[in-house]
């Protein structure tokens, strides 16, 4: 990891102009990840752009500096480009928008917590064992004796904060909490972060949640399922976003194994969100099944097709000839 970090070191020394990237429908840590990095990049004199495909969902609206996301960019105007918490292609829509991305000889930089199998960078800075990519991140900027301000630390503790779930996940550890000890002692606006964050939930997320719990099933293998269709969604003129943090809180009946929350997107694909919270149980490789992929606690994977209401029958009630 410290050959990484130094050749990560003498990249941003070589070059002059850098996009940061962010995966499709960011989340806390990658968007701590983007303005964190890209706010060390601008002090050390670089020309910095953070992009991602996707608007920024209204919870992250407070974190300093969220203005400066853009969903579009030029490559030719960038010497380098680095994507941060995510480790594969196709959730980095990018590559599809901008196809030079594929063919570019300029260095990629990615920095992630993810296990990846095909890491697609020049330099990939990835270490699994992380709870977050800001918490790696943080490593990282404290090996080049980068300094961390009170705006980054509170894009920092942002996504940590997130990605442990505010501290209950089963990832959460000493190296975290004593980095959320510092970043608050750097002046992370840990209030905000806990309001925006689990203290304020909108009505069609609300809505939705309803749903949610009314849809439950639980197989006879201690499986939990639920699932919104589209029709929900336009019912409640709502999107995917509305249903962050769902997954997980369906993740608590007693004496089942696993939770899948399954949700029809516009694309026609049904996206599967898979949680647990026993150790001997690992939904990543549940996922790797149908070709996703994740953490052993929470993973995901998609699939075509559509959600199609379950009926049952009691055929001891049938007729009988």
């Amino acid at each position: 990891m410290q050959e990484l970090i130094q050749e990560f070191q003498e990249i941003i020394k070589t070059n002059q102009k850098f996009v940061v990237i962010s995966h499709n429908k960011p989340d806390g840590d990658t968007l701590g990840s983007n303005l964190a990095l890209s706010k060390v990049l601008r002090r050390l004199g670089k020309t910095v752009t953070s992009a991602c495909h996707d608007k920024v969902s209204d919870t992250m609206l407070f974190l300093p500096n969220i203005e400066s996301i853009v969903q579009e960019f030029v490559l030719e105007e960038y010497d380098c480009v680095i994507v941060v918490d995510t480790a594969a292609k196709h959730l980095v829509s990018f590559f599809e928008k901008y196809p030079e991305l594929e063919r570019t000889q300029k260095p990629i930089v990615t920095i992630d917590h993810h296990a990846s199998s095909q890491p697609f960078g020049t330099l990939n800075i990835i270490d699994p064992k992380a709870t977050s990519t800001t918490s790696l991140l943080m490593q990282i900027l404290e090996t080049l004796n980068y300094e961390i301000d009170s705006e980054m630390a509170t894009c920092l503790l942002n996504g940590i904060y997130t990605d442990t779930g505010s501290f209950m996940h089963s990832n959460t550890n000493t190296l975290v909490l004593r980095q959320a000890s510092k970043l608050t002692k750097l002046g992370a606006d840990r209030h905000a972060i806990q309001k925006n964050n689990f203290k304020k939930t909108n009505y069609k997320k609300l809505k939705l949640m309803g749903e949610v719990l009314s849809n439950i099933d639980i197989t006879q293998e201690g499986v939990v399922q639920s699932g919104v269709s589209q029709f929900t969604f336009k019912k409640y003129n709502a999107t995917t976003d509305d249903l962050s943090g769902v997954a997980d809180m369906i993740c608590s009946i007693p004496n089942t194994d696993y939770t899948i929350l399954f949700t029809e997107e516009q694309s026609g694909k049904i996206k599967a969100s898979l949680r647990t919270r026993k150790d001997e149980i690992n939904v990543a490789k549940v996922a790797e099944n149908f070709g996703g992929g994740g953490h052993t606690k929470a993973a995901g994977f998609r699939v075509a097709g559509r959600l199609q209401k379950k009926t049952s029958w009691d055929f001891n009630q049938l007729p009988k000839n």
